[in-house]
């Protein structure tokens, strides 16, 4: 049993946030450049370019100093963490949608935040296309590199992270809304909580359909997470050392928090909700099928997902060709390209993605599209509910 993980460690984690980063936001929006603070945010957050040099001095620095890699980051297994990237990404991509999100979803403390901080994150569902956008950024082929887009975006989220603690702390609409005992807003347990969300929930995911990696795979992917979460501010202390460690802090983390809660319920039937705009009118039912099957019913229970309906049938055949693939994918590399109805509908309805006018900066890159089997990138208007 690992003793690590204890609730006296954890708690403690639930009291810390990002120092260096809450100073560089409370710095500028202190400063009287609250509108400016405002529209650099929403630059930043919308647009994938360089980092202008119109940014005040103290958050230039900021960048410059935390995309620096770890040096304990190595470069071999970044490598083979891309390349099961390129393996697997679309699937990786939907977990972000049935498993990662709902687990999220279903802690009764780290889930607040998330429909406190809507006032400042404006449209859900564009925040939503943005963490899709956010995996491929950090796990494309160079995303981690020098001068990586995944580095970059990385930077961004993690401001944004620190502006959310601020308003919540500070803002009188937001401030009565979040209650003490949660702990800080978006703090270490939470950050943590949210990079093995995106690390053992996933491989946990892939299990169940079929796609299993190997402890050589496991770790490189972790690695990869590892470091993104560093460059998110991350404390050491919460970096588990290899995939067992993960998986114990994953449990450790669920095992406190994991609950029913108003938040949560709220949170899953707007996620449901999101992802029916891009399934065909027969399969209305798949994401709530999916999202049950794949987080489980223990979550799916806690966040009120619905029943599976028989859509579950078509969920088993693809589990079925992904299985089918996996076996033969010696004997022919490219099958499994065929075998993604379910992923192609979503992922590129997601790309597509269009609300009130705006369309998400989201672009898929060539090389991901030619391991995946994507067609060119297309834009269309999602259908509204």
């Amino acid at each position: 049993m690992n003793t690590k993980w204890t609730d006296e460690f954890l708690d403690s984690m639930r009291q810390i946030g990002d120092p260096p980063a809450d100073k560089v936001v409370a710095a500028v929006i202190e400063s009287g450049e609250l509108e400016a603070y405002d529209a650099m945010m929403k630059h930043l957050l919308n647009n994938r370019d360089e980092i202008p040099d119109s940014l005040p001095p103290i958050v230039q620095d900021f960048f410059e100093q935390t995309k620096i890699l770890p040096a304990w980051a190595e470069t071999e297994k970044i490598r083979k963490g891309e390349e099961i990237f390129d393996l697997h990404g679309p699937e990786m991509i939907i977990m972000l949608f049935f498993m990662s999100l709902p687990y999220a979803y279903a802690t009764t403390r780290g889930s607040n935040v998330l429909v406190i901080s809507t006032g400042l994150t404006k449209q859900v569902h564009r925040r939503i296309v943005q963490t899709a956008r956010f995996i491929i950024d950090v796990m494309q082929a160079g995303g981690l590199g020098p001068e990586g887009r995944g580095i970059r975006s990385a930077q961004k989220v993690r401001l944004l992270h620190a502006s959310i603690r601020y308003y919540i702390a500070n803002d009188k609409a937001w401030n009565p809304k979040w209650n003490p005992a949660w702990g800080l807003p978006i703090n270490q347990e939470d950050l943590a909580g949210t990079m093995l969300d995106f690390t053992t929930s996933v491989m946990r995911g892939l299990e169940r359909l079929k796609l299993k990696l190997s402890p050589e795979e496991a770790d490189a992917y972790l690695h990869c997470w590892k470091v993104v979460g560093h460059i998110m501010g991350i404390c050491p202390e919460l970096m588990p050392e290899d995939v067992p460690e993960a998986y114990a802090l994953t449990d450790a983390i669920l095992g406190r928090q994991q609950g029913e809660s108003a938040a949560g319920k709220l949170l899953v039937k707007d996620l449901i909700g999101f992802t029916q705009r891009f399934m065909p009118p027969f399969f209305q039912g798949l994401p709530t099928t999916a999202t049950r099957y794949l987080s489980g019913d223990h979550v799916a229970d806690f966040i009120d997902v619905g029943p599976y309906d028989w859509t579950l049938l078509v969920l088993k055949l693809q589990i079925f060709l992904f299985d089918l693939a996996e076996n033969f994918k010696d004997r022919f590399p490219g099958i499994k390209k065929y075998t993604r109805f379910l992923t192609w509908n979503l992922i590129e309805g997601v790309v597509s993605y269009e609300e009130g006018g705006q369309v998400t900066s989201f672009e898929i890159p060539d090389r991901s599209r030619k391991h995946w089997g994507f067609s060119k990138e297309r834009r269309r208007q999602a259908p509204g509910r």
